[in-house]
């Protein structure tokens, strides 16, 4: 019903205005008027197959603009409320530029690493503090990396705050470097871990085997080439291939 009404949007004439996961639904539309038809589309839906949906949960945001002031979308028949930041599958994303809100992570990177710290003790053992660090704090920090779009900013403070969980762990003083300890713990800086997986991301997609997502790995081929070059990676390559050449970049800066 969705991809037939001639709204949303379509990439490469296949369309892509409906994301769907479990009972969360993400419309997409490059107006408001036609972000209002997938709507009345839905609700048609709704009443045919017994589904309410409820207006209280419901947000739009805009990216590339902002927010129109009198052309509100509507459900059932309440206005929906246009926000700043949007929460979908865990990622906040930011009204107008796109970009990921980190701070959520964040605070929960603390949260579990001041709990590790606090358990084990001033007695604790280094190398166990570092992997219950890296099993259960950092893929929260992490989370959806391979989709930011943040500035330089945002992966600065990710990276001090990376460099001082190990100061913590092995109580060194703040001004010293610890790519030495990463590098003998077997860790990744976390600016050479979001580039692996982004890569890793981005070469799943190419090899996939729908269309769509194929025809997202074309227009993201200039941003994998742009971080694949750091490492010397010149084409899409296996994911082990990615990760030798991503430790290899990082020994290298280190010997």
């Amino acid at each position: 019903m969705l991809r037939n009404s001639g709204f949303g949007v379509y990439i490469a004439n296949i369309f892509a205005g409906c994301i769907l996961y479990a009972d969360d639904i993400l419309l997409l539309s490059c107006s408001c008027t036609g972000l209002q038809q997938l709507v009345k589309l839905c609700e048609i839906y709704a009443k045919q197959s017994d589904i309410c949906f409820n207006p209280s949960k419901c947000q739009a945001i805009t990216f590339g603009g902002k927010a129109p002031v009198h052309n509100n979308c509507s459900i059932n028949p309440i206005p929906i409320q246009w926000v700043n930041k949007m929460k979908y599958l865990g990622v906040s994303f930011l009204s107008g530029t796109f970009r990921i809100d980190v701070s959520c992570a964040i605070g929960k990177f603390y949260g579990n690493f001041n709990n590790i710290l606090s358990v084990m003790g001033n007695n604790r053992n280094e190398m166990a503090a570092v992997h219950l660090t890296k099993t259960y704090c950092l893929p929260t920090l992490l989370y959806a990396c391979e989709i930011w779009f943040s500035n330089s900013t945002d992966f600065s403070k990710l990276n001090v705050i990376w460099n001082n969980c190990f100061r913590k762990m092995f109580n060194c003083c703040w001004r010293e470097s610890v790519r030495s300890l990463l590098f003998y713990n077997n860790t990744l800086p976390l600016s050479y871990l979001i580039d692996e997986r982004k890569l890793i991301f981005l070469n799943k997609l190419h090899c996939s085997n729908i269309i769509l997502t194929r025809i997202l790995a074309r227009l993201a081929h200039s941003d994998y080439m742009s971080i694949a070059s750091k490492y010397d990676i010149y084409s899409y390559v296996p994911k082990y291939i990615i990760k030798d050449c991503v430790w290899k970049s990082f020994r290298n800066s280190i010997t």
